[in-house]
């Protein structure tokens, strides 16, 4: 018994540190698969120089037997092969295709929800390196993930580990921001989780690219200044470049040429030395756009024809489609930009070719923006519409503003004044979407982002004097980080304080613009719309037409004909309306604090507008409304709705004629519907006359009133 109960104690001793032993070895192979693939696959390749050819478990269980090692062993192996094909700087031939074999291989001895899971992220890797068919990927990515519970073991932990990391990475590329960050947060948690410094550090420096690419500098310094405090004392040259080459882009986006170009300079040696392609592309296309961003063209297009020619060695055709984009920008901005256009139109045919619709919208837009600089006004309409729809299947709003514009511009040029008009009518509807839409809260703060590049060279200079600083240099060091803390601390808080200050007086002078006319700068429509919507409502509302002057502004130059309205505005305030505002040239809106007489009020303008313009030839069509139009108080009528019932009115007094002055208004009788004004307002309401729901006056015979006929298909 007492043999019995020491060999239970004993056992767990013996078996444990062989368990760990076998967790730190799997950990220890991700992180040598991270830092170089091509060593990896070396060491991977040698320990199974047999041919991996079966198609069931009885077959595999044969090769397993027959090579000496155990089923479970030979599956881990065969695993991380088909992994390590996938990796984009291996280093072998027809790798793809050797990864597609195993693959197909390993499908047919998966038995476990471990190895589904994993042959799904595979072929989700597989998908989007191949076929760059990245909805595909993300919908095996997910049933990868559905297949696993929560972290059992550390296998399970790294699975879990690359396909977060890997799908965000998707995500990311098809510029679906929040679902990304998702994936990355668990990737990071995950990696804590794991507790393995490397794996940390990638981690962080991940949501540090990241928090970089969506302009959220703070952020992205932040992960880079703890991913580069957790990389210190790790002998991995390869995670050093990379962190070096993220720097180099976060200096490059805060506009610190310098710094950008001596870490990119420093990461682009790092790469050479470890003969990595790959990244060494990357720090010549971050060297070209700090010299793009600084104006210097023909710098940036020596680079950018050097990662070009390092993308044809690798045979990497999006990364290819992407330099002959980069060209055709840079060509473009150094005024030459028929080579411009041919590079993106080599670009838009390797975007086709991988189906890279993220990267094809902007390319076509660029595409639309060269031939306007030519004049080829077909090939902007083409490619405009082109980027549209591509745009519009993204829901990217401001490339489909984008788009739209320089098709409008193009069907103008080509004569189609219609299809130009409706692409017009398009590009105002999504304008105002894009201004209803609220303002991204970036992070981006010059005394936080001061204070993060501050900790970022703090952390830098002690990582490089730690091993010679004793233990009192630390403390001087750790007393003044402190004391920059608190005095950065109270920077930020004064800054805060006079931001607010600032932001709430531009906050008053953007609303006060906002209702301003913006060519004129007089009181506008949108000024009139607020009016009639106001709490208290104005109890008579008015629009004229200065027939005849319509043109004012073309005829009299815009200085003078702002003159002549603002004299006019003055002159109706101050005798007739409450307010006066501009809708157009000739056209003019007014509310009044108190109803009055149709004709005395016609009568009145015409007074006025004789005394400014005595010679001018102008007839006067006045639309007016008594208000509340409905006699039922609680249906609510928008501003809008008043606004078109006014141009409706003007319409109809514009029908009499320009021998007279004439006014035409209307009065809804107490049983009509609010459905009369509905939309389309002009189809309902010309309904709403014709059978005697409205009663309509004016100053001649109403009979000869002639309603603008509503253009459409009415709404079943």
């Amino acid at each position: 018994m007492r043999l019995l109960l020491l060999g239970y104690l004993i056992l767990p001793l013996l078996f444990s540190p062989i368990a760990f032993s076998a967790q730190s070895q799997l950990v220890a192979q991700e992180i040598k698969l991270r830092e170089s693939s091509a060593e990896f696959y070396q060491d991977l390749i040698n320990t199974i120089p047999f041919e991996l050819t079966f198609n069931n478990e009885v077959e595999f269980s044969r090769l397993a037997q027959e090579q000496g090692f155990t089923e479970d062993d030979l599956k881990e192996r065969l695993q991380w092969l088909a992994r390590v094909y996938l990796e984009p700087r291996v280093g072998v031939d027809n790798a793809i295709s050797k990864a597609a074999q195993l693959i197909a291989s390993l499908t047919n001895i998966a038995n476990t929800p471990f190895d589904k899971s994993y042959i799904l992220m595979l072929k989700a890797r597989k998908v989007g390196r191949e076929k760059q068919d990245y909805q595909q990927s993300i919908e095996l990515y997910n049933q990868s993930l559905k297949q696993l519970n929560d972290a059992e073991d550390i296998a399970t932990t790294l699975l879990l580990h690359t396909i977060h990391y890997q799908l965000g990475d998707v995500y990311r590329i098809t510029l679906h921001k929040s679902q990304a960050l998702v994936h990355f947060n668990q990737y990071r948690e995950l990696a804590y989780q794991l507790r393995e410094g490397y794996l940390i550090a990638q981690a962080e420096a991940t949501l540090g690219l990241f928090f970089n690419r969506d302009e959220q500098y703070t952020k992205a310094l932040q992960h880079y200044i703890e991913a580069i405090r957790v990389s210190e004392g790790l002998d991995k040259p390869f995670l050093q470049s990379v962190l070096t080459l993220r720097l180099a882009r976060v200096y490059r986006d805060l506009e610190s040429w310098d710094e950008s170009l001596e870490y990119a300079h420093k990461a682009a040696d790092g790469f050479k030395a470890l003969n990595n392609d790959n990244y060494l592309s990357s720090c010549m296309t971050v060297i070209a756009m700090v010299y793009a961003n600084q104006g210097k063209w023909n710098q940036a297009i020596d680079y950018y024809l050097n990662a070009q020619q390092i993308d044809v060695k690798r045979g990497n055709l999006t990364a290819q489609a992407l330099n002959f984009h980069n060209l055709g920008e840079a060509y473009f901005n150094n005024a030459e930009p028929k080579t411009a256009l041919d590079f993106l139109i080599k670009a838009n045919s390797l975007f086709l070719q991988k189906k890279s619709k993220h990267y094809l919208v902007y390319n076509d837009i660029l595409i639309a923006q060269v031939a306007t600089e030519l004049a080829d006004w077909s090939m902007v309409n083409a490619y405009g519409a082109k980027g549209f729809l591509l745009a519009k299947e993204q829901n990217l709003l401001s490339e489909m503003i984008e788009a739209l514009q320089y098709r409008t511009l193009a069907l103008k040029h080509l004569g189609e004044i219609e299809k130009a008009l409706a692409t017009l009518d398009e590009l105002l509807i999504y304008s105002r979407e894009l201004a209803e839409q609220p303002k991204d809260d970036q992070a981006y703060n010059p005394s936080l982002l001061a204070e993060q590049k501050l900790k970022l060279q703090l952390n830098q200079l002690q990582g490089a004097k730690s091993d010679s600083d004793d233990s009192l240099q630390q403390f001087r060091l750790l007393f003044i980080i402190t004391l920059l803390l608190a005095t950065l601390i109270s920077l930020v808080c004064i800054n805060q304080w006079r931001s607010k200050r600032f932001l709430g007086k531009k906050s008053q002078v953007l609303v006060a613009e906002s209702l301003l006319d913006p060519v004129t700068k007089l009181p506008g429509y949108r000024g009139f719309i607020d009016d009639i919507g106001a709490a208290t409502q104005s109890p008579m509302i008015a629009m004229m037409s200065l027939t005849g002057a319509q043109n004012s502004d073309l005829l009299l130059g815009q200085q003078q004909n702002n003159q002549q309205m603002q004299q006019l505005i003055d002159a109706l305030t101050d005798t007739l309306a409450q307010n006066a505002y501009i809708i157009r040239p000739g056209l003019i809106a007014m509310t009044f604090s108190k109803q009055q007489d149709h004709q005395q009020t016609l009568d009145t303008i015409r007074v006025i507008v004789n005394q400014l313009a005595p010679h001018a030839d102008i007839s006067l069509h006045l639309g007016i409304i008594n208000l509340p139009l409905l006699s039922n108080l609680d249906v609510k009528l928008s501003s809008e709705v008043h606004f078109g019932v006014l141009q409706m009115m003007v319409a109809g007094a514009i029908s009499l004629g320009h021998s007279n002055d004439y006014y035409v208004t209307i009065t809804p009788l107490n049983f009509a519907p609010a459905a009369i004004f509905s939309t389309p307002l002009y189809l309902h309401l010309e309904k709403a006359i014709s059978r005697g729901l409205v009663k309509v006056e004016c100053n001649d015979n109403k009979a000869l009133i002639r309603w603008p006929k509503w253009q459409g298909v009415e709404e079943s």
